[in-house]
């Protein structure tokens, strides 16, 4: 895994224009696909073969022997093996996302024109829960084994709570995707209230919106139908919540717990509240400001002031 990371931040490029810069991705390089098809009794004969496919992940150079016996260890896994044949059968074929993802990076290049179209790569991630989806300029990695659907009992095995593993489900792939790349194009604020971390956050749900423009919202931020008629119904009992407390420019760890991190449930809040209602509100006010404004979305990712953002939103929800 730190060799993957390595590798991912050699990817990082200037942004200059690819003078091939097209929006096709030019396909899905399935890794785990080429690894795990390996002749374990060629090992090393095989992985030098992949080698120059798969250098995102391999490295600059070929591993040494103690690399190459960690790869070994790791294809001959009983568990890890059980898991890649699961992803086999749960992902035949990725045509669908090659698709979806192709759509969207059409929208891309329209929208960032100098930017690069990254090579798109799966893989088996060893169940890397923290970054189902990774993203440099030039390489986007999905970690297939992190959406194998609800049901995949490894999960709860693995102490995953039932709130998360409901949401490791194909459908959130593509704006997983969208999340990160977006994530990585925001300019970052330098303070961290909870009005900065709300539009940060509404920034990249309103990113991957408009790069999957027929994705649905409670997709784009995980929430399931019941929590999106939540939020939906008390959003103007959050906000006023928010105000009444003068949380909205607090730095206090607590405020930005409460409303911006992954749990069951809102604190303070019904049990039937989902998590992370600070980033529906950021949508919200984000939706609000690019309705108003005449702001292209480069120049969103580039404000950093998100009391300008909220001011020129006129964002105000009603009592429902």
């Amino acid at each position: 895994m730190i060799l993957l990371m390595v590798a991912i931040a050699a990817c990082k490029t200037d942004n200059k224009p690819d003078s091939d810069n097209s929006a096709d991705n030019k396909g899905i390089k399935r890794y785990e696909v080429d690894l795990f098809s390996i002749d374990t009794s060629r090992f090393e004969e095989g992985i030098k073969h992949i080698f120059p496919e798969y250098k995102v992940f391999l490295g600059d150079q070929l591993p040494d022997q103690v690399g190459m016996e960690q790869l070994r260890a790791f294809v001959t896994d009983p568990q890890v093996r059980a898991t890649y044949q699961y992803t086999m059968q749960k992902f035949p074929d990725l045509k669908w996302l090659n698709k979806g993802l192709d759509d969207a990076f059409t929208i891309y290049s329209q929208e960032f024109p100098n930017k690069q179209v990254p090579q798109v790569y799966t893989y088996i991630s060893g169940f890397d829960i923290q970054m189902p989806v990774k993203y440099a300029d030039s390489v986007l990695i999905i970690g297939l084994d992190l959406y194998l659907g609800k049901d995949y009992k490894t999960y709860l095995e693995l102490g995953y709570p039932v709130y998360i593993v409901n949401r490791l489900t194909p459908e959130y792939i593509l704006s997983d995707c969208f999340r990160e790349i977006g994530w990585a194009n925001i300019t970052q604020n330098k303070t961290t209230t909870l009005l900065d971390a709300m539009i940060e956050e509404g920034k990249t749900i309103y990113f991957a919106k408009v790069m999957l423009p027929d994705e649905k919202d409670e997709n784009l931020i995980k929430y399931n139908p019941e929590q999106m008629k939540w939020v939906q119904e008390n959003e103007q009992n959050l906000w006023s919540f928010i105000i009444e407390n003068q949380l909205l420019y607090s730095t206090d760890a607590n405020a930005l717990t409460t409303f911006m991190t992954d749990g069951p449930f809102t604190s303070g809040f019904s049990n039937n509240s989902p998590s992370r209602t600070g980033q529906w509100l950021g949508y919200q006010i984000v939706k609000a400001y690019m309705d108003r404004g005449n702001v292209s979305l480069q120049e969103l990712l580039k404000e950093t002031d998100s009391q300008k953002i909220l001011q020129e939103s006129g964002y105000k929800p009603a009592k429902k």
